[in-house]
């Protein structure tokens, strides 16, 4: 399921509500030796057709909007009138719909909005169809002064045999009705974009020691090759747990930066708190399917989302960076209330360039 395919059958649905504007909806008809009489009920207009069973021919041919046939079957021309009424907020309903699921992929927006539409849509189709199967047999005992006890059914008499039945276009509202819930089903439950929220909340903090001196890498030959860390999103918190700056490869809306922001301020307090805290430190946090790697310094944290590769490159990479940024925007940030910060934008980028440890001295 998705908006596509919702809008598909909304397509359909649209479709065959304009088919039932051509097709009639429900029929009278009286016939004898000499003439017929046909009554054929249309969502906007009756038509009135006498043949002349002798010569073939139409002796009479009137189409009756349902204001001027009030005149003649007020009974008639009300049901009718409320039945077109449902039936075109049914067809203004589709078209909304059809504009939400376009707004849905265009603004990143719920399908709950194009759902509700095409729920009223299917809703007002249905009523629309359903509510004349109980209308229409009194008005037409009234007005057309036939005894009709049900929807559907004929009267033999003597000379004459009168029939009424419904035709396709009420089949064919039935169907875009149909068509309408199966549109909104389709679109009712989509949210936008990816849900950063975990499914099962087990979170892991492994603390990552700060090393001064590393020992002598082994020969290239037997180093394994590791995979470069794959980091998604950036996050800069400052010292009062605002968020500061989001960067993000991926398409992440604003209500789920500020989740995931809110997340890490609050992982980050725990750290704090859990741990002795030391300029510089970096913890590893696992939190169901999703790695954050931070760093602090001075109340300060920086934290990237790994969806793969070795977390341990982008150690130095934090520690470096935090460094520079307390140089360059340490007092701002400590303060920070909202205000731009010139440049941040270039110095975060630099977590997405290559970067290589320089090489140890020689013996």
């Amino acid at each position: 399921m998705s908006i596509w395919s919702g809008i598909a059958a909304a397509g359909v649905a649209i479709a065959l509500a304009f088919a039932a504007v051509a097709n009639p909806i429900w029929e009278w008809r009286t016939e004898d030796s000499q003439h017929t009489e046909v009554w054929s009920y249309s969502p906007f207009s009756a038509r009135h057709t006498i043949y002349n069973n002798t010569s073939k021919q139409v002796d009479f041919l009137r189409d009756y909007p349902y204001n001027q046939l009030a005149s003649i079957q007020p009974d008639m021309a009300r049901a009718l009138a409320e039945y077109s009424q449902f039936f075109v907020l049914s067809l203004a309903a589709g078209f909304a719909g059809i504009g939400l699921s376009v707004l849905s992929v265009w603004k990143k927006l719920r399908g709950l909005y194009a759902g509700i539409a095409f729920l009223a849509s299917c809703a007002s189709s249905l009523y629309a169809s359903f509510a004349i199967v109980f209308t229409i047999p009194p008005a037409a005992r009234t007005n057309l002064r036939i005894p009709v006890p049900q929807f559907l059914g004929q009267y033999p008499g003597s000379g004459f045999n009168t029939t009424w039945t419904p035709l396709a276009g009420w089949v064919l509202v039935i169907g875009a009705g149909l068509a309408f819930a199966w549109a909104s089903s389709d679109l009712w439950h989509l949210v936008p974009g990816r849900k950063l929220t975990p499914k099962k909340m087990e979170v892991t903090i492994k603390r990552i020691p700060s090393t001064a001196t590393a020992a002598p890498p082994p020969p290239a030959e037997l180093v394994p090759p590791t995979p470069e860390p794959d980091i998604e999103e950036v996050f800069l918190i400052g010292s009062n747990s605002l968020l500061v700056k989001h960067m993000s490869r991926s398409l992440m809306s604003d209500k789920d930066r500020d989740v995931v922001g809110s997340m890490i301020s609050a992982i980050s307090s725990f750290v704090r708190e859990a741990f002795t805290e030391r300029d510089g430190e970096v913890h590893e946090v696992t939190l169901g399917d999703h790695r954050f790697v931070m760093c602090s310094d001075r109340g300060i944290v920086l934290a990237v989302l790994v969806s793969s590769g070795n977390t341990e490159d982008i150690v130095h990479r934090l520690r470096h960076l935090l460094a520079i940024l307390d140089d360059r925007y340490g007092d701002r940030l400590a303060t920070w209330q909202g205000e731009s910060l010139e440049g941040i934008e270039d110095e975060l980028q630099v977590l997405w360039q290559p970067y290589h440890l320089p090489p140890p001295p020689a013996a």
